[in-house]
């Protein structure tokens, strides 16, 4: 039998703090046991189930019986706690007392990280040989005499016999607490027919964990939706109408402006205070978004071309191409002034990225599935972190720490993509950023 036939791995480590009196330790020793397989299952339903029955214990007492590390290792940890409290340590332990421990302790006695420190590759095997042997040495022993041999696995395991963990070890005698001893055989048939159940609970508190961190997330979207909602009202109400004004009153002017510089310059506030207006909205689609008009097998191609169109001019003066590729003319499901308004969103992030001169590629094709296309909006522009785009379509992240615009409008992208059964997308690319967004397509 090998080591790893034997162990499972390792028991948590024994903690010894040395000159405990100070303010500041000075050294921290940790021991290591191993961990029988044979007693991972029980130990696993310690962990997850706080079980207090009288038949958990008796099997907790069965398993201790059979496995010396454990028993060595159960028998410190209540040396340290009676140390501790400053209690006086009996001559005589059952085990019983040691399966009680379990009972308190077993599911806070394991911390994940401590695990990082315990032996490794070379080390830790050869380490295991040598405890495999004592393992087999001690099986041949009496039980009531495991903790006065058990200098041998302390010194294995490099801790010195003048601790005062080993000087306590060697005035206990254990007592099986239970009149009858089951074989190892019975014990091994036992342990490994209730291992399902330890792992059953395990899963059981997974899909717990998931279905709560899924409750979360809905409850936290729905209160983030709420805020939105009130803020875009404000907003609504205190900033749309001098918005207006300052527009109608710079629009008026531009007529008797006295030259071209001047005509620009009022131009700017009339397109800065409809954008303001824009990003109120946005705010208000994300919040509060109309039921969308479904169409059947609208063609795409259109609605790209038809949102193009009018942006030509700009994208003209500022130096950016656009190519459209749509080879496969796909044809989708859903409200397809929706669908216009989120391309639009993702050329006008874009452009908002790439200021003057660069390119835009838009493409849309079938997915793998055939039941959702994929419209793809690449640029040339600035481009972003991995975490800024996981954020890219949260209303209160500022895109202006991505370097990008990534505003309001993207948040809108984010709910007409919801609302239609698609997603959306932001990745980093080798030069600027792609947008993906996935639509419903047209069952042909």
């Amino acid at each position: 039998m090998s080591s790893a036939d034997l162990f499972a791995g390792w028991l948590p480590p024994i903690v010894i703090q040395h000159d405990e009196g100070a303010v500041h330790p000075t050294h921290e020793e940790r021991i290591w046991l191993p961990m029988r397989s044979s007693s991972s299952s029980t130990l696993l339903h310690a962990l997850v189930s706080r079980d207090t029955s009288t038949t958990f214990r008796r099997k907790l007492r069965n398993t201790l019986r059979h496995d010396p590390a454990l028993c060595l290792f159960t028998a410190a940890k209540l040396v340290q706690e009676h140390e501790r409290g400053w209690r006086p340590i009996a001559g005589q332990w059952t085990t019983k007392q040691l399966a009680d421990w379990w009972v308190r302790h077993g599911a806070d006695v394991w911390d994940g990280s401590a695990f990082l420190s315990c032996p490794e590759s070379q080390t830790g095997e050869s380490l295991l040989q040598r405890l495999m042997r004592l393992d087999q040495h001690f099986q041949t022993l009496p039980f009531s005499r495991w903790l006065l041999e058990s200098d041998l696995w302390w010194k294995a395991a490099g801790l010195s016999c003048r601790s005062s963990i080993c000087q306590s070890l060697h005035s206990i005698r254990l007592i099986d607490s239970d009149q009858s001893k089951s074989s190892p055989v019975t014990r091994k048939h036992a342990s490994n027919l209730d291992a399902h159940q330890a792992f059953g609970k395990v899963t059981a508190m997974v899909a717990e964990r998931e279905r709560l961190q899924g409750d979360f997330s809905e409850s936290l979207e729905t209160v983030r939706r709420d805020l939105a909602k009130q803020l875009a009202y404000g907003l609504s109400h205190e900033i749309n109408n001098p918005l207006a004004n300052i527009a109608t009153r710079a629009q008026g002017l531009i007529a008797s402006a006295s030259g071209p510089q001047q005509a620009e310059s009022l131009q700017r506030i009339v397109d800065q205070s409809y954008r303001a207006h824009a990003m109120i909205a946005d705010l208000m689609f994300y919040a509060h978004p109309p039921e969308p008009q479904f169409e059947s097998g609208f063609a795409t191609k259109q609605v790209v071309e038809d949102v193009i169109e009018p942006m030509n001019a700009s994208l003209q003066r500022d130096a950016i191409t656009v190519e459209f590729h749509d080879a496969f003319s796909v044809k989708c499901d859903g409200d397809p002034a929706m669908f216009g308004e989120a391309v639009r969103a993702l050329i006008r992030n874009a452009v908002e990225s790439i200021g003057v001169e660069g390119q835009i590629v838009i493409s849309i094709e079938p997915e793998a599935d055939a039941k959702h296309c994929l419209v793809r909006v690449s640029d040339s522009g600035q481009g972003l972190t991995a975490e800024d785009a996981a954020r890219a379509f949260d209303p209160y992240f500022s895109g202006r720490e991505a370097g990008r615009g990534l505003g309001l409008s993207l948040c809108r992208v984010h709910r007409i993509a919801e609302l239609h059964g698609g997603s959306i997308r932001l990745h980093p690319a080798l030069i600027g950023c792609v947008a993906e967004l996935t639509w419903p397509m047209h069952a042909s």
